[in-house]
């Protein structure tokens, strides 16, 4: 079935950037795109100042983290990658993504942990030089209520302080840490065969799709056609599976169309994906499987002021074939925008 898993998320990268290319095409994708307000027309904005270089952190036992920090199609989002040593000195690594969710109308964030395997959903919002957030952490054990507090001292420094609700007093300081910027980036020291850590039994139906560069090429039920490349990494440690998309285009430079990230979600027990396309778009959902083999994505996509839930079918034909069809529902109406087979 390894092979049928691959597929799956090829497809689903073709899938969700025909769809991107459609919506930037529509009456609706231009009116969403028509000007706004200064104060609600970039709310990453402030988010810009973590780019550039990278933010070390040195904790009292004397371990230190690196944080860097790196835009995501459209500057919509932002992943911060995580990486240190434990107190045996084992290597690890954690994953954030900042993004703006134009359905919740708010700054949102995803974070994956390998303590326990954490997985964080919340919010965060930055008022001045100041940003609070507040999470849900699943974790093997359980849910915990947590916060977090940034305050910037000028443009290369920052204090955080790591919150938590364990009573009626609500979220209280449990631990707290300085981040300096620097200009140079850490080497970090490549793994032994021995040491490298391996894809988890979660995601190992996924795990055919990485060490290669994927390209499409095909046409939407609306007669537009695209050529893409995906190439996915797997985010070891905190254990996810990144995929950037870009389109090439005929003629131009080529544009960073999606990001998406599949993860084992644990407090839901269930194989997620949360994707971002270029112009604000946001996609969530999970992969089921239906009788004979096939299978589906049952993707709700929040697009500008618009709700609308994208179905995406797999089906393994007779002759050998997967035929996959992607269609966004809007009420009793379903509306075909992808219809193709991949030998």
């Amino acid at each position: 079935m390894r092979l049928h898993h691959t597929g799956i998320a090829l497809s689903l990268i073709a899938a969700l950037s025909a769809c991107t290319a459609r919506q930037d095409k529509s009456p609706d994708a231009r009116q969403v795109r028509e000007p706004v307000p200064a104060a609600a027309a970039n709310p990453m904005a402030s988010f810009a100042r973590m780019v550039s270089g990278e933010w070390r952190m040195t904790a009292r036992s004397g371990t230190s983290t690196f944080d860097t920090c790196h835009w995501g199609p459209g500057q919509h989002s932002m992943r911060v990658t995580t990486d240190g040593s434990g107190a045996a000195g084992e290597p690890w690594r954690e994953l954030q993504v900042f993004y703006w969710h134009p359905g919740r109308k708010q700054v949102c964030l995803l974070g994956l942990s390998p303590y326990a395997r954490g997985v964080s959903e919340g919010t965060i919002k930055f008022e001045g030089e100041t940003a609070d957030a507040v999470f849900d952490l699943y974790q093997s054990g359980g849910r915990r209520k947590m916060g977090l507090r940034w305050a910037f001292d000028g443009p290369d420094k920052y204090h955080e302080i790591l919150l938590e609700a364990t009573g009626p007093d609500g979220l209280e300081p449990m631990n707290e840490w300085d981040h300096v910027r620097s200009k140079t980036l850490t080497a970090t020291r490549p793994s032994s065969a021995e040491e490298a850590p391996k894809t988890s039994e979660r995601l190992r139906v996924l795990e055919s799709l990485l060490h290669h560069s994927w390209e499409a090429k095909g046409g939407s039920a609306t007669g537009d056609a695209f050529q893409i490349q995906s190439t996915f990494e797997w985010v070891p440690y905190a254990d996810a599976i990144y995929a950037r998309t870009i389109a090439l285009p005929k003629d131009g430079e080529p544009t960073h169309l999606l990001d998406a990230y599949f993860f084992h979600h644990t407090g839901t027990n269930a194989l997620h994906c949360l994707a971002f396309s270029s112009w604000g778009g946001v996609y969530e959902g999970d992969l089921t499987v239906l009788e004979g083999s096939a299978m589906q994505l049952e993707l709700k996509g929040y697009e500008g002021d618009r709700v609308v839930p994208h179905v995406v079918r797999f089906d393994f034909e007779q002759d050998g074939t997967l035929r996959h069809r992607v269609w966004s529902l809007e009420g009793s109406e379903r509306t075909l925008l992808l219809d193709i087979h991949h030998e």
